[in-house]
């Protein structure tokens, strides 16, 4: 006696469109899905990346030097627990084997700091023009001076004693002044110590 067997269904038939023949590669974008994938994931996050970069640098820590603490000539201020003044300095006539622009000149200001019982950091001040306000910073190493612990462009944070800092400016020879002297501390929030120093 035979049993009858159910009958076979017929074996799907694949969409010529969609079906692969042999020897024609998947299309590109299956190929590379992966890839596109991790592209759509990463441009976002690196523009965040690149837009939060520029914006800190922008604005610093936080919160920008709007402030000034202005200082007159031959005067003192105290900020963040430090005493600081009065500006001195001038036009530093010899500049034999420094490496000087031509139609230039060479300001250096020297600022005293008595940081108190604690030592602050700074920026590197800036010379300020007042009826421009062009700025420029300062230029020891590009002219050829070497640099020294006993003439630092920045605050010594380590130190609690008395110092001053030295920083030398190239401006143009037709810049006359009278000029600000900038100094910001990074603990002194949105204010700055202002010099009015005219060489």
């Amino acid at each position: 006696m035979t049993i009858p067997l159910p009958p076979i269904p017929p074996a799907p038939r694949e969409d010529p469109e969609t079906a692969t023949t042999p020897g024609k590669p998947p299309s590109w974008w299956r190929r590379n899905t992966l890839a596109l994938v991790a592209l759509a994931l990463l441009l976002p996050a690196t523009a965040f990346a690149v837009g939060w970069q520029e914006w800190y640098q922008y604005f610093g820590f936080g919160v920008r030097a709007v402030t000034p603490v202005v200082v007159p000539e031959d005067e003192t201020t105290d900020l963040v627990g430090a005493v600081w003044g009065p500006v001195r300095g001038g036009d530093i006539e010899d500049v034999s084997g420094l490496d000087m622009p031509e139609h230039a000149r060479l300001i250096a200001v020297a600022i005293p700091v008595d940081p108190g019982a604690e030592g602050m950091a700074c920026e590197t001040p800036t010379l300020v023009e007042q009826s421009t306000g062009r700025e420029w910073s300062p230029v020891r190493a590009e002219i050829g001076l070497d640099w020294s612990a006993d003439e630092p462009e920045t605050c010594l944070s380590d130190q609690a004693i008395p110092y001053e800092l030295i920083v030398p400016f190239v401006v143009p020879d037709d810049v006359e002044g009278p000029f600000w002297v900038d100094v910001r501390p990074y603990d002194a929030a949105a204010s700055f110590v202002r010099f009015d120093f005219a060489p």
